[in-house]
């Protein structure tokens, strides 16, 4: 048999032992081949693999060596600040650390390297933190009497309310102080504040010197919640850490109760749902599908510090669990006389600086220029009275140069009753440069001495400004001057020159330096009492507040209280009493109207009476008074009245007097008198031409009695 035969039988037989599935067979050759061909492969890929092996271990001893030298690098760096630790804390005294301030050093060493500083003898440590925070208390306070004088004692105060979260290692996330400062105007209060603020700053015990002023008469009403949740907002989000609150007792209560529970560490549930208008202001939100929308608020690692020239009155409105908060009530006192010298003559040293500067003037003061100015000063504002009398006299100064047709090179200055200026040998007072901010008190008084009558009205206004002048003396003497209540209760028939004098005790009492602003605001019930529950009391608020700083004026007050179911009235006069408290420096309440029914009306609100010890009676006008008004009457207007009939006018105006006082309207009598006169004297001229035109004769009054 042939090799292809037996191939074949083979194939066949192969064949039908896999039952019909094709076998494929190779040749050893082929198959030799390929077995050479694969171990080839395998071992390339072994080479390779130990390749890559070899790079791994090296690359590996490589990492480890890193690493072996960032930890040796890491642990000299660790002991470095272990060794600097202690060396911190020696010099803590000096550098003002506290213990917040080593929790956030040893965070950030944690986090920044992964290491942990241990502290040492805890004890020893808080005993020289304690001894930096007083050492940083006695500093703050020193360099800020070094501006503020005379205040040690408050300043002393004013700097243990900063320090006392740093002494008690107050945590973070949680309001550091809240506390009142308090005293007269002119005192320094601002000054202090804002000084001690930047001390404190540049000694980084606080990070920013800025502060957020709330003034609470920018929230009187209820349509001004939106205002308020957006400027509170806004507070506690500033980098500026004390939050200032003036006239917290002008603010709409319900706005107070959630200022007070903010102050309490309380978180505030808004009543609105609100969302931030490009990250800065918040806004109400419009949509109910907004996200991320604020509906609290909270103050955290903020001072919140209460402004008011009386605590007393400011603290009546507080909780007494708000109460239990303030720990620090720092106030401070009249400035003395001594310390308004010093305070002036640096005053007067700059002014001298100024003017070589910006002028190119040597100015020269007289000798004890400041004292003897002081003297004639009114000061009961303090420093604020020193600061209006230089600002007048660099204005004065400035008009001076202004005038001269050749360059001022030298100006003396002399003290009298005003400074007078003396420029190229001619002297000048400073009311002959610019008009004065305060009203000529002789002026007043010879306006209010032309006043016809009313000599009671007058001696009381005149012995009230007496008492004040005694004030001022024993204040500059050191003793205790406790001022007056101002309030006054004008009682009379209308027409009895009320409204006149109330006019007139505005500008007498600014030119006192009583008030700041002398305007006479007047209102009656209609503009108090509002038109439903919950308006009366922000509208009368209103009121108030636009008559700081002068006289707000009430009249027919007995009309604020209609019987005791006039829940409106009544909150009105509680209101007004509220107002009278909080404002009682620099607001004088006059209330008007008829005895007997102010006599009831006072007698509505029991604290009402006590603060109007100044009861004023103005009587009916005598039938000579009506006279003389009516002649004064007559002249304001360009006429006379004929010397002839005024007997007939005097005993005219007894008769009405006498029959109907009440009615007649007293000097309005007189007033309607003299223009009838000159209507009737009117029609005279044109049938007489030869007529004087300014003189007014028996025939043309009016003089008989109406039933």
């Amino acid at each position: 048999m042939s090799k292809e035969n037996e191939k074949k039988d083979l194939e066949q037989l192969m064949n039908s032992m896999f039952r019909g599935h094709r076998l494929n067979t190779v040749s050893a050759e082929d198959y030799l081949e390929q077995v050479q061909k694969n171990q080839t492969e395998l071992r390339t890929g072994l080479d390779q693999a130990q390749a890559h092996q070899k790079k791994a271990e090296d690359t590996l001893r490589s990492t480890e060596n890193a690493m072996d030298q960032l930890n040796a690098i890491l642990l000299r760096q660790g002991e470095e600040i272990q060794k600097q630790s202690e060396a911190l804390r020696e010099q803590s005294q000096d550098l003002g650390f506290s213990d917040q301030d080593f929790a956030k050093l040893q965070a950030e060493v944690q986090k920044d390297f992964g290491i942990q500083v241990d502290i040492e003898n805890k004890e020893k440590r808080q005993a020289q933190d304690l001894q930096a925070v007083l050492a940083g208390m006695r500093e703050a306070a020193e360099q800020t009497g070094a501006i503020v004088l005379g205040q040690e004692v408050f300043l002393s105060d004013l700097a243990r309310a900063f320090f006392r979260p740093f002494a008690s290692g107050q945590p973070e996330g949680v309001l550091r102080n809240v506390f009142v400062i308090s005293g007269p105007v002119g005192s320094g209060r601002h000054l202090a504040l804002s000084t001690m603020i930047q001390t404190l700053a540049e000694k980084h015990w606080l990070t920013s010197a800025d502060t957020v002023t709330i003034n609470g008469s920018h929230y009187a009403g209820s349509d001004q919640e939106k205002v308020f949740i957006q400027d509170m907002y806004a507070a506690s989000c500033a980098e500026a850490e004390v939050i200032v609150i003036e006239q917290a007792e002008a603010m709409y209560p319900p706005f107070l109760n959630q200022l007070m529970k903010l102050c309490q560490n309380e978180e505030v549930t808004l009543n609105k749902r609100y969302v931030l208008n490009k990250g800065k202001q918040l806004v109400e939100a419009n949509s109910s599908l907004v996200t991320q929308t604020v509906s609290t608020l909270k103050l955290t690692d903020k001072y919140i510090v209460f402004l008011t020239a009386s605590r007393k009155t400011l603290m009546q409105n507080f909780p007494n669990s708000m109460t239990e908060v303030i720990l620090d009530q720092p106030s401070s006192q009249p400035l003395s006389q001594e310390v308004l010298l010093t305070l002036f003559q640096r005053r007067l040293e700059e002014t001298v600086l100024n003017a070589a500067r910006q002028l190119n003037i040597t100015l020269t003061f007289e000798a004890d220029a400041a004292r003897k100015r002081l003297a004639v000063l009114e000061t009961s504002t303090g420093a604020l009275a020193l600061e209006k009398d230089i600002r007048q006299l660099n204005a004065a100064l400035n008009e001076l140069c202004l005038k001269q047709s050749e360059p001022l090179h030298e100006v003396h200055i002399k003290v009298e009753k005003e400074w007078i200026f003396e420029a190229h040998g001619q002297p000048l007072a400073i009311s002959d440069l610019i008009r004065l901010e305060k009203d000529d008190l002789e002026a007043i008084r010879k306006e209010m001495d032309a006043i016809v009558g009313l000599q009671e009205v007058k001696d009381t206004l005149k012995s009230m400004e007496e008492h004040y002048k005694v004030t001022q003396l024993r204040q500059k003497q050191g003793l205790k001057a406790t001022p007056l209540s101002r309030h006054m209760i004008f009682t009379g028939n209308p027409g009895t020159g009320k409204t006149t004098m109330a006019r007139l005790v505005a500008r007498l009492f600014k030119a006192l330096g009583l008030l700041s602003q002398g305007q006479l605001i007047e209102v009656s019930r209609s503009d108090l009492v509002g038109r439903y529950v919950g308006h009366t009391a922000p509208l009368t608020q209103q009121i108030i507040e636009s008559a700081l700083g002068g006289v707000l004026f009430i009249d027919e007050a007995y009309s604020l209280v209609r019987g005791k179911d006039d829940s409106f009235g009544l909150e009105a006069v509680d209101t007004l009493v509220k107002g009278m408290e909080d404002h009682r420096d620099d607001l004088i309440f006059i209330l008007a109207g008829y005895s007997r029914e102010m006599e009831e009306f006072l007698n509505a609100n029991s604290g009402l009476k006590s603060r109007f010890p100044n009861n004023l009676n103005f009587a009916d006008y005598t039938g000579s008074e009506l006279t003389q008004i009516a002649v004064s009457l007559a002249q304001g207007k360009d006429y006379v009245i004929d010397e002839g009939c005024l007997n007939d006018l005097t005993i005219y105006f007894n008769a009405v007097q006498m029959n109907s006082a009440a009615r007649s309207g007293n000097g309005r009598l007189a007033r309607n008198t003299v223009e009838k006169a000159i209507l009737n004297q009117s029609r005279r001229i044109l049938n007489d031409p030869k007529a004087r035109m300014d003189l007014l004769l028996r025939e043309d009054f009016d003089l008989e009695l109406q039933d």
